[in-house]
């Protein structure tokens, strides 16, 4: 077995005395109730949240080109999640990532989206990533992709202009947003079978609208997974 060398050694005993410490001043307290002692996502919410079964987990959308998409969400958008999520993507936790893409990785299994080639996050505009300091689409995926083991491309698909935030807008006003707000890297895309990651499904047009770009760039299939359907 080889060995660590000394400087690798010194800057690997350096992080974990710095985590070790972050951990004392900032001990992990659950984002859905606050509780310290059990992590970022305690039991007790993590018991509360309305996890979806392998059925009831399935949606289908009807693209305007007729074609249909095939949406997975791992969990209803429901409290604690809906509180749990809001922190996650307005009030800096990104620590809260890892344990909710667990149970996208889950539902995955269930479905079995082995057969698929590529997962690619829906992208923020690097003016919305400026203001939050991070994409929660591509956290979930990131962290998707280390547990199934499906490569994760992050250049295929990028938000060209920028959008208001969706939560307030109605169905119609949504599908507004978004329209030619995303583009595409065929060489990237053509011919694969695309996970498209999000965070919350709601009515589904930023999902339609990235599939329709994914789809012109030649992409052989495309399923969504989201952590929550609203």
């Amino acid at each position: 077995m080889s060995r660590m060398s000394a400087p690798a050694a010194a800057i690997a005993h350096t992080r974990r005395a710095f985590v070790f410490l972050l951990d004392l001043l900032y001990p992990p307290h659950c984002g859905g109730c606050d509780r310290y002692g059990e992590g970022w996502w305690c039991t007790v919410c993590n018991d509360r949240t309305q996890w979806l079964g392998v059925c009831e987990s399935r949606t289908t959308l009807v693209l305007p080109s007729g074609e249909l998409l095939t949406v997975i969400s791992a969990a209803k958008f429901a409290p604690p999640l809906r509180e749990g999520i809001h922190r996650f993507k307005y009030e800096g936790w990104p620590q809260l990532a890892e344990a909710f893409a667990a149970h996208m990785s889950a539902i995955w299994q269930a479905h079995d989206l082995s057969a698929n080639d590529l997962i690619v996050p829906v992208p923020l505009h690097a003016a919305r990533l400026r203001e939050r300091g991070f994409n929660q689409s591509l956290l979930l995926a990131r962290h998707v992709s280390t547990a199934t083991g499906m490569p994760l491309q992050t250049n295929a698909l990028r938000r060209v202009r920028p959008t208001q935030q969706q939560a307030h807008l109605d169905a119609a006003a949504r599908r507004e947003n978004v329209r030619n707000a995303f583009a595409a890297l065929p060489e990237l895309i053509e011919g694969r079978a695309i996970v498209l990651v999000d965070d919350v499904f709601t009515t589904g047009a930023t999902l339609m609208e990235c599939t329709n770009v994914l789809n012109r760039a030649g992409a052989r299939c495309v399923t969504a997974l989201t952590l929550a359907r609203a």
